[in-house]
């Protein structure tokens, strides 16, 4: 942090769309936030329902990790997440991979100069196995300079599993007017925290016990928040009461 090494913790939160209310809050020793995505989405999802309701989780580019957003799609959760950005060796946005359109049919990949990359290996990392396309045009591609620094020509890998990765991209692309939405939903705790309760660090030491303090950070929001809807005691009542015998009846 501004050249200097400093003791942090990672808050994780997860909050609902309607009133804004926070369903998890969590905080972990993580330096990032892309391994987090589906162990939070499945303690909302049992807090909240069973394993046969159809929940949709969203996240920002932090989240976005491949393997975080196959377990949910596994477990019948819907993802809204944006797609990192990656660049290509020459940093031209034209030649980026998302640029190459992928044939199922003909399993080829199709450049932004119409050519082919056909596949021509299996490679596999940190556990992931890929299958990895070759143009065999490139040599004479008057783009070449643009799209690789390989004297070989332009290599693109694909995911076993990148079919799952494009779906849930098309569905966030479907569903952008709520992604824009994100941000006024999740972010609006921490401005609290800091802002209102004026909670810029840490008092205690220790996962647990930071642990408990962004517990009670979380109730205090999620009450003032209540206080808000209903600054009536007797509003409140009523909500109790109803809400007391809807589970009676469930």
């Amino acid at each position: 942090n501004h050249g200097t090494l400093e003791m942090c913790y990672n808050v994780q939160s997860v909050v609902e769309s309607k009133n804004h209310f926070i369903l998890e809050i969590d905080t972990t020793n993580n330096i990032n936030d892309e391994n987090q995505l589906y162990d939070m989405t499945l303690k909302t999802r049992d807090l909240l329902c069973n394993e046969h309701d159809e929940i949709t989780v969203m996240a920002d580019t932090g989240y976005y990790n491949c393997l975080e957003i196959k377990k949910c799609i596994d477990e019948k959760i819907k993802v809204i997440i944006k797609k990192s950005k990656a660049n290509n060796s020459t940093k031209e946005s034209m030649f980026k991979k998302d640029r190459f359109i992928y044939d199922k049919e003909k399993d080829v990949y199709i450049c932004p100069n119409d050519k082919n990359l056909g596949f021509f290996e299996n490679s596999s990392k940190n556990g992931l196995k890929y299958r990895r396309y070759k143009c065999s045009d490139c040599l004479s591609c008057p783009f070449k300079e643009k799209c690789t620094t390989s004297k070989t020509g332009r290599t693109i890998q694909r995911w076993e599993y990148e079919s799952i990765l494009e779906d849930a991209h098309s569905f966030t692309l479907e569903n952008e007017d709520i992604y824009r939405k994100r941000r006024n939903i999740v972010e609006h705790p921490f401005g609290y925290f800091k802002r209102a309760l004026h909670f810029t660090y840490f008092n205690r030491k220790g996962l647990n016990n930071v642990d408990a303090e962004t517990q009670l950070m979380g109730i205090a929001y999620n009450l003032r928040r209540l206080f808000t809807m209903f600054p009536k005691v007797q509003d409140l009542e009523k909500v109790f009461s109803i809400k007391q015998k809807e589970y009676q009846t469930s």
